[in-house]
């Protein structure tokens, strides 16, 4: 099914029934940087009748997924009539890239502050030049299938996530709102120990004879049981990423304009909107929301229903449980999603299937000087060694001896254990290393070349989170992550000229 989902994403693009306009929300000095990028590589990831419009998210901190999308809409309005387009039947897709990239530290700083730009194992041409996929790039093309069905509306999608659906991709709903989840399951059938690990850090969507569609984020157990008294609720995993009609968005610009106006607040859609939304007043307080700010969403939701005679404003778009989600947006999660493609499984083979990278894939190879297992060489060469379940992205190295490890975009002698550990799971990102490169388990492994050539070499592990280390001078680098992005900031302009 999923193979046959991947053909289709190629033959939406060649058919030209991709989505009619594209807002890409980039953060502060990436707007030339996309604009110039997307027209380059537009005819592999979107239709030819597609519009690519790139916004600057311009706020004080962030504006968040409810207020960022409202702020896209307004500004890419002033280019083009999307009103116009959507009572025409149009469709038009909004992805969100704003943001630090805190989680996937160090590589955004190796993108010069462009987590969008981080690299992705699949090689295009483009006339004479090899050009890596980016993440944005990757987005943008798998979600073109959800445009055919949904004339009239607003996609809005993450653009550091991939998901290719186990199930129709069409739309399954006529209300205002449709949630994209998966893994719908019984919530009777869930234990304390299995909610916690694989439900709790997730956005719930909560299918409830009673109540209808109902939106809860990382509900802990207890919560869960007592909203739940009947066990009888289907719930699923949110994505985060969901269809709305023109009509109801329209409301939702009115009420935040001086929001939009002031560019101050943070509001995202799960929090800010369906949570809300779709509970009590009593619970929502319970859980830590603003009982006044609970009154500002009702105040919505009645406006909409008067003008609309529609009690319902929530549907869900189920894409099956088998679905696969690839994140790319957390560092631990990037090099384990990239290494799916050494995998002897179903997943590892529909992500060779989607990369196109099969005839790289090397199942077992053995020469004079280099024994190869489970692996892929996209566009790289090694002299010697032995490498098994890992990948060489666009990298030139002359030994190594590697267990589970993804090299992208560098280039070194040998690459060598400290002391008598083993060369394992580790990443390497951009690294240009004259001499042979000592490396420890698990670890990380990025140069920052602005233009002036400085290379500022960043080191840390897979089990460290950067969004906390984000202020941390580690023991093994010169500077923190938030130096490293105050610095690029600087020099951005100069620099993404050189990184199309």
């Amino acid at each position: 099914m999923q193979k046959e989902i991947i053909q289709k994403m190629k033959k939406i693009i060649e058919e030209n029934e991709g989505f009619d306009v594209i807002i890409v929300v980039a953060s502060r000095e990436n707007k030339d940087y996309w604009e110039k990028r997307l027209k380059i590589t537009k005819s592999e990831i979107s239709s030819p009748k597609t519009k690519i419009i790139v916004v600057e998210e311009d706020w004080q901190k962030e504006a968040g997924q409810l207020l960022g999308t409202l702020y896209a809409f307004k500004k890419a309005n002033q280019i083009f009539n999307l009103r116009e387009l959507l009572k025409n039947k149009g469709t038009l897709a909004i992805y969100h890239t704003a943001g630090h990239g805190k989680r996937i530290a160090p590589l955004c700083g190796t993108e010069v502050n462009n987590k969008p730009a981080i690299k992705l194992p699949k090689i295009i041409q483009i006339k004479n030049k090899k050009l890596l996929f980016t993440i944005l790039e990757g987005v943008i093309f798998s979600t073109q299938i959800y445009a055919k069905s949904r004339e009239g509306r607003i996609c809005v999608f993450w653009g550091d996530q991939i998901f290719i659906p186990s199930n129709s991709f069409k739309r399954s709903t006529c209300l205002p709102v449709e949630i994209f989840g998966i893994g719908e399951t019984l919530f009777s059938k869930l234990s304390k120990k299995e909610w916690r690990k694989n439900w709790q850090p997730y956005g719930l969507i909560i299918s409830s004879k009673k109540r209808g569609i109902l939106i809860r984020e990382k509900l802990s157990w207890e919560s869960a049981n007592f909203l739940l008294k009947g066990k009888k609720a289907k719930i699923m995993k949110s994505l985060g990423c969901f269809s709305i009609s023109l009509p109801f968005f329209e409301i939702l610009l009115e009420e935040f304009s001086k929001d939009i106006k002031l560019k101050r607040r943070t509001l995202n859609t799960d929090p800010h909107l369906w949570v809300p939304l779709t509970s009590e007043i009593k619970e929502y307080q319970k859980e830590g929301g603003n009982p006044l700010y609970w009154k500002r969403i009702k105040k919505i939701k009645e406006i909409f229903q008067k003008k609309s005679n529609k009690k319902r404003i929530i549907g869900v778009r189920d894409l099956g449980k088998k679905t696969i989600w690839w994140d790319y947006g957390h560092l631990r999660l990037y090099f384990l999603n990239v290494l799916k493609l050494t995998e002897k499984s179903r997943e590892g083979e529909i992500a060779r299937e989607f990369f196109g990278v099969k005839k790289y894939w090397i199942e077992n190879k053995i020469s004079q000087n280099l024994k190869i297992k489970n692996s892929l060489l996209i566009d790289s060469k090694i002299k010697s060694g032995e490498i098994e379940n890992a990948i060489l992205i666009a990298s030139k190295i002359s030994k190594a001896k590697i267990k589970n490890g993804a090299i992208i975009c560098s280039k070194t002698k040998e690459i060598l254990p400290k002391k008598d550990k083993e060369v394992k799971n580790i990443l390497l990102y951009n690294v240009k290393e004259e001499k042979n490169l000592i490396v420890e388990p698990a670890e990380v492994i990025t140069d920052i070349i602005p233009l002036d050539g400085t290379k500022i070499r960043m080191r840390t592990t897979l089990l460290r989170d950067g969004k906390r280390d984000w202020k941390v001078r580690l023991p093994q680098n010169v500077f923190a992550y938030s130096e490293i992005e105050r610095f690029l900031a600087r020099v951005a302009d100069d620099t993404l000229r050189f990184r199309i």
